[in-house]
């Protein structure tokens, strides 16, 4: 395996430096969480986050980015390049006490990292089920995981905020000594710690910091509310200082990319899983809609990437970009020609240069018969035009809709009778896709979970892995 790992080094290697690139890059990928589109410095004044905006003015923001609406379904897009309803994730998240993970038939962009010789780290939220050990982390690819497993914790106590139970793991084992600092606090600094841990190696590494910022519960060191004493709102107000103190953050885990000699031999990709909630205040404004609806605020969501590679920056982006293209656009990045058979697009060439147009002129936002009834809820984007059919979770809407997102993009006016013909085409293409959905992976909540069996602590070791 050492040979074949040192092949795949070296053939990586000569690709890049016939290219005129050192060595393989580094990937530092920063997934935050619940972050809306009005959230972040350069689409509101307001917001202070000098870290991502330092990003912004070197790299390439990507103006026309999607994910899906909800944490899980995103996560497992990101790992695997597939659609989120092509596995049966497309409905809810993972609960606690759901006897489910993200499927063993897929390779996950670790594992394919690791092949070509990489060392992977994640740092922060999972999410992707855990009551198997062949569902978590260490055993999905990465080398070391520093986080929790599940997704409403208290930031400082790390427990369940409705059904108690410790949720912080160093690996395999609990962090229970970590009980009591808030969780960026931790995140970056076991972070920092990879970082370091490579500064004399020649092995490229890649680095899944996901914070648990800003998910509620809304919990941030006081400090940071100072930044926003002119936001009454106190949800908006924490939800703001949360934003804020991550990217305090990120500036440090910048910082020490830098000291290392690393930053300028590492691609930086960061997004937020899905858009803002709605108990916030204006949290994806002007956007329609919120996290968990197919409007543009569940899923249009800022993104930027940063790295010497990347040519003529700083510049902005329009083309169509969506959460499965990275799998295969990250595996280009560094060298890698066979890309995996998925649903992602290679957007490299798109984004590196911006001379090419992107490649993505359609993609899904999601699809599913609701509950087995034969209601098909659904939506998908072609071009300017995006159609959505079926009933509006948690808006309590039902379509059909039509949008012409180029001169509308908020959303304000329904089209689908006055172009009924543009309706049925784009009706016809997303109800093409129903033979490849696989039912909703979902479950009646399995007792066996109960931290009160794995001494406090949500543990795995109480359902079979599939």
């Amino acid at each position: 395996m050492k040979e074949l790992e040192g092949i795949v080094i070296l053939v990586i290697t000569s690709y890049l430096v016939a290219t005129s690139i050192a060595a393989p890059p580094n990937i530092l990928y920063i997934l935050s969480d619940d972050i809306g589109w009005n959230g972040v410095s350069w689409h509101n004044s307001e917001v202070v986050t000098p870290s991502l905006q330092e990003l912004v003015d070197g790299g390439v923001l990507l103006e026309q980015y999607y994910t899906n609406s909800l944490c899980t379904p995103s996560r497992s897009s990101l790992l695997t390049g597939n659609y989120a309803y092509k596995m049966g994730r497309q409905r809810i998240v993972i609960y606690a006490a759901d006897p489910t993970g993200l499927s063993m038939n897929y390779t996950l962009l670790p594992e394919r990292l690791k092949d070509a010789g990489y060392a992977t780290h994640l740092v922060g939220k999972w999410h992707l089920g855990f009551c198997n050990w062949s569902y978590t982390p260490t055993y999905r690819g990465f080398d070391s995981f520093y986080g929790f497993y599940k997704a409403r914790d208290s930031y400082f106590y790390h427990s369940d905020v409705e059904f108690g139970g410790y949720d912080l793991r160093d690996n395999e084992e609990v962090a229970w000594s970590d009980n009591g600092t808030y969780s960026m606090n931790l995140f970056t600094d076991r972070a920092i710690e990879v970082i370091r841990s490579h500064e004399s190696s020649d092995q490229p590494f890649f680095l899944y910091l996901a914070p648990q910022s800003v998910h509620s519960p809304y919990e941030v060191p006081p400090k940071y509310e100072d930044f926003y004493p002119q936001i009454a709102d106190e949800r908006r107000r924490k939800y703001l200082a949360a934003v804020t103190a991550m990217d305090e953050g990120i500036g440090r885990v910048l910082n020490v990319l830098k000291e290392t000699g690393k930053y300028n031999n590492t691609i930086i990709v960061w997004s937020t899983d899905n858009g803002g909630v709605e108990i916030v205040p204006d949290n994806n404004t002007p956007l329609r809609g919120w996290k968990a609806t197919m409007m543009e605020g569940g899923s249009r969501v800022p993104a930027i990437i940063h790295s010497p590679l990347l040519e003529s920056t700083p510049r902005v982006e329009h083309g169509l970009v969506h959460v499965v293209d990275w799998h295969n656009t990250l595996l280009s990045a560094i060298g890698i020609t066979d890309l995996p058979n998925n649903d992602g697009l290679n957007q490299w060439e798109y984004i590196r240069t911006g001379t090419v147009p992107s490649p993505r002129k359609e993609f899904i936002y999601n699809l599913d018969d609701m509950y087995g009834t034969g209601v098909i809820d659904g939506g998908i984007r072609v071009g300017k035009w995006k159609f959505v059919m079926g009933w509006m979770m948690y808006t309590n809407e039902t379509g059909p809709w039509l949008f012409n997102l180029e001169d509308d993009p908020n959303e304000t006016t329904n089209l689908y009778e006055i172009e009924p013909v543009i309706a049925a085409q784009l009706e016809a293409r997303l109800l093409e896709e129903l033979p490849s959905m696989l039912p909703a992976d979902t479950h009646l909540p399995d007792l066996s979970c109960d931290p009160a069996n794995f001494g406090g602590a949500w543990s795995p070791g109480w359902c079979d892995a599939k």
